[in-house]
């Protein structure tokens, strides 16, 4: 009756959990970015589009 070693166990693990850990933080960012992020981002950039047309009309 042997016990298997466990060297290479503790390594895969750690590897493994950094792995999946560094993938879905990417998959988390990425979602964000393109979901929540940029729309934001869109619209501001329209509201100020709009303002300075308005102050452009104003002015003119």
């Amino acid at each position: 009756m042997a016990i298997a070693p466990i060297t290479g166990t503790l390594r895969r693990k750690i590897i493994t959990d950094i792995s999946i850990g560094f993938a879905s933080g990417f998959a988390l960012a990425t979602t964000y970015w393109y979901f929540e992020h940029k729309p934001l981002v869109a619209k501001r950039e329209a509201y100020y589009a709009k303002l300075k047309a308005q102050n452009e009309a104003e002015e003119a």
